[in-house]
């Protein structure tokens, strides 16, 4: 990564210094102290943001994924921002304009499972510079979830840069949900599945978490629809990655590279197709209870062979917690039990569970400028916008959070004000 001018922006110092009680501490994981945490880890991010918008992983077409993913983090976390907002408030537009400057228009046409052209216009974007196709998958993964949610807030919020300008936020997250149903794989072994570019003719379950993931939020925006079609085909490839001897997930076969971090993207798929392995027909053999056997025997594990692990692997650690945040929720203490932690000091009515071990973990673990170090790629400009929404308890949108067209004002409202209070989901 080549050195770059980080520009700072106006944030309060208290932020900052509140983590400095904290790194030595033996009590955390108190409400208070995820807190302190996150806010610490927002007034880093924005100190990293460059004058163009974007936050450096590469210094090239990656860098989309570490702005898609510090935006969430900001965006996730708005109704907290406090005495920061007109300065955070700077931080996302600037970021999210840096994002629109990305897209890239795909034409796009009926695919042997459906037609993946819901408004008609005949393109899908993603959301990489230059028509680069090597991380197209990923990147655009990563931004949509940012994108989605500031969709989400402000649907008629006009884009006002690049080959976008002039359309709604909406419309632009409409066109991408496109480009990735339009991007799906029609058969053999990857059917169902993605993997690095549109129809790329292979897969691999690492890769296919980010057009789930990125769909969930997607469709939670007023007015966006994902074709039927893409969750009926995602089932197949649910099907066929999922190890039926451990219930984990391979690679690019059940039996390659099975680790935390695939599985954890099985999960997430399984939520985003609403299927859990339940069902008896001819074929299905994928099994929800299976996956989070697989995750609770390897629980512990520390990061290793790059792609392995759980503690001290942001990729995985993301990936882990939207699978189980989306399945079984922030309370359950029945899937997860072989805790690595002791969960610290918790607050009244807090069971030590799955996500209070993350929590105690990532407290403790926070550098003193707010920051994580992350782990092999997963370096600092991914691993703390994660951990700050795992810290955070952010929760991805799902079905139920999907409005009715009339009552989408209300819904939106009700959330502004809720968004701070509503720190966990029932299982």
């Amino acid at each position: 990564m080549k050195a770059m001018q980080f520009k700072k922006a106006t944030i309060t110092a208290a932020a900052v210094a509140a983590l400095g009680v904290m790194a030595g501490s033996a009590q955390a994981a108190t409400e208070a102290q995820k807190r302190a945490a996150i806010d610490s880890g927002l007034a880093y991010l924005a100190t990293q943001q460059q004058a163009d918008g974007r936050w450096v992983y590469s210094g090239g077409a990656e860098d989309g994924a570490s702005t898609g993913s510090a935006l969430l983090a900001f965006l996730e976390e708005k109704p907290n921002w406090g005495v920061n907002a007109a300065a955070y408030q700077t931080v996302v537009d600037k970021g999210l304009n840096y994002l629109f400057a990305q897209a890239q228009a795909v034409a796009i046409s009926n695919q042997p499972a459906g037609n993946p052209d819901t408004n008609g216009n005949g393109i899908g974007l993603k959301f990489v510079p230059g028509g680069v196709n090597g991380r197209d998958t990923y990147v655009t993964g990563l931004v949509l979830p940012a994108i989605a949610k500031a969709a989400f807030e402000n649907p008629g919020a006009l884009v006002t840069v690049g080959s976008q300008a002039g359309r709604t936020y909406a419309q632009v997250v409409q066109d991408t949900v496109d480009y990735f149903a339009y991007g799906q794989n029609d058969s053999g072994y990857a059917r169902g599945g993605w993997r690095y570019y549109a129809n790329s003719g292979d897969a691999d379950n690492s890769t296919a978490q980010w057009p789930a993931i990125g769909m969930l939020y997607g469709q939670a925006v007023p007015g966006v629809t994902v074709p039927g079609f893409v969750k009926t085909e995602l089932k197949e490839w649910i099907d066929y990655i999922q190890n039926t001897t451990n219930g984990g997930s391979g690679y690019d076969s059940p039996g390659n590279l099975v680790n935390e971090a695939k599985t954890g993207g099985l999960l997430v798929e399984m939520a985003f197709a609403g299927y859990d392995g339940t069902s008896t027909g001819a074929g299905d053999k994928s099994d929800k209870a299976g996956a989070l056997a697989y995750l609770n025997t390897h629980w512990k594990d520390g990061p290793s062979a790059t792609w392995d692990g759980n503690f001290g692997h942001p990729y995985a650690m993301w990936s882990i917690y939207k699978g189980l945040e989306t399945t079984i929720g922030m309370e359950d203490t029945t899937a997860i039990t072989n805790l690595l932690t002791d969960c610290g000091t918790l607050d009244a009515g807090d069971a030590c569970n799955w996500f209070q071990d993350y929590a105690e973990w990532l407290v403790q673990s926070q550098n003193a400028n707010g920051s994580w170090t992350g782990y092999d790629a997963w370096s600092s400009p991914l691993a703390t916008p994660w951990f700050i929404n795992i810290l955070a308890a952010t929760q991805v949108p799902d079905g139920g959070d999907v409005p009715e067209p009339g009552t989408a004002a209300l819904v939106g409202l009700a959330l502004a004000g809720l968004a701070a209070s509503r720190r966990r989901k029932p299982a």
